[in-house]
C-alpha cells in the first residue's frame, strides 16, 4: 500500500495542473473620445495582429471608451474561440469582419466629448473575471487622458489582480513636450490606480514589443 502512495500524490498533481485555467484571454479597449477617435484604424490594426496570435479556446473582447465607459454596450465584439481550429479559424475572420465594419462606422462619427477610463476598465475587469483564462490582458489604445463628464463618479477600486493592463500610442501633449515631468506624473498616477487593484499597468513605448509584453504575463 505504501508503494502506491507516491505515485497516487503524482497522479493527484498532474491532474490538478491539467484541469487549470490555460490560454489568453485579451481586452481591447479603444478611445473614440475627441480626436483621438482617428487613432481607429491603428487599433484595428492592433486587433488583427491579436487574432493572428489567438489559439483554439482563446477569448478576445473589443469595446469602445467612451463619455460613460461602464457599460456593455460599447463593446464591439467578445467571442471565445471554439477548440475546434477550423472552427476557432471561422470565428476569426467573423470577428475580423465585425471590426472592419466597426473601423467604418468609427470614419463617420465624431469623438465623444468626454473619456471614460476608469469605467471601460472596471467594465473589462468584470468581464474578464469571468473567463478562465491563465493569461489575462487589458490592453488599452488610448492618449490616457482621462475627462469624466459631470456627475460621473470613478472612485471605485478596480479589479484587475491577475491581469495586466498595457496602455499602447499614449500621444504626448504639447505641454508634456515641454515638461515631461508632466507625462510622467501622469503615467505613474495610472501605474498607482492599476496597482492598487492587484493589476500590473506597462506603457508600450514600441508595437513591436507588444508580443513578448503578452508572451510574459
Amino acid at each position: 500500500m505504501m508503494r502506491l502512495i507516491p505515485a497516487l500524490v503524482l497522479c493527484l498533481a498532474l491532474s490538478g495542473c491539467a484541469a487549470g485555467p490555460h490560454g489568453h484571454a485579451v481586452y481591447v479597449l479603444v478611445d473614440t473620445s475627441g480626436s483621438y477617435i482617428q487613432a481607429v484604424p491603428k487599433a484595428a490594426r492592433i486587433i488583427r495582429y491579436l487574432l493572428g496570435t489567438l489559439e483554439p479556446g482563446d477569448t478576445i473582447a473589443v469595446a469602445r471608451i467612451t463619455s460613460l465607459s461602464f457599460t456593455n454596450k460599447d463593446r464591439v465584439v467578445a467571442v471565445t474561440l471554439s477548440r475546434r481550429p477550423a472552427q476557432a479559424d471561422a470565428e476569426k475572420r467573423a470577428t475580423a469582419a465585425r471590426i472592419a465594419s466597426f473601423v467604418k462606422a468609427m470614419a463617420h462619427r465624431r469623438g465623444t466629448a468626454y473619456t471614460d477610463i476608469s469605467g471601460a476598465l472596471l467594465e473589462a475587469a468584470q468581464f474578464l473575471r469571468g473567463i478562465p483564462a491563465a493569461h489575462k490582458e487589458i490592453i488599452v489604445v488610448s492618449d490616457m487622458r482621462q475627462d469624466l463628464p459631470p456627475g460621473a463618479v470613478r472612485k471605485v477600486a478596480l479589479p484587475l489582480s491577475g491581469i495586466e493592463v498595457l496602455a499602447v500610442n499614449v500621444i504626448k501633449s504639447r505641454g508634456e513636450n515641454l515638461d515631461p515631468a508632466r507625462y510622467l506624473a501622469r503615467m505613474h498616477r495610472w501605474h498607482e490606480r492599476v496597482a492598487q487593484g492587484g493589476g500590473r499597468f506597462v506603457v508600450v513605448h514600441q508595437l513591436t514589443r507588444l508580443p513578448a509584453l503578452m508572451r510574459a504575463s
